[in-house]
């Protein structure tokens, strides 16, 4: 048995106390790797189509240069 400030908790009963809060926070752990591979994929997403709308705009700008410096 060992002293807890104001009670005595058994050995035993401290090492299960112990691991239910290790397994708790693996838990914990593992729902917010969860949760952030998910933000990631949106991420990565929204990433694709900036750079899909970045190139939509270069071209456009590339044309509208073009046909701006052809005489006229």
């Amino acid at each position: 048995m060992l002293l807890n400030s104001t009670q005595v908790v058994p050995r035993p009963q401290l090492q299960s106390q112990r691991q239910s809060e290790r397994q708790d926070e693996s838990t914990l752990l593992r729902c917010k790797i969860v949760e952030l591979n998910r933000n990631t994929v949106r991420l990565i997403a929204e990433a694709e189509k900036l750079i899909q709308e970045s190139k939509q705009l270069s071209v456009r700008m590339k044309s509208f240069e073009d046909s701006s410096t052809k005489p006229k």
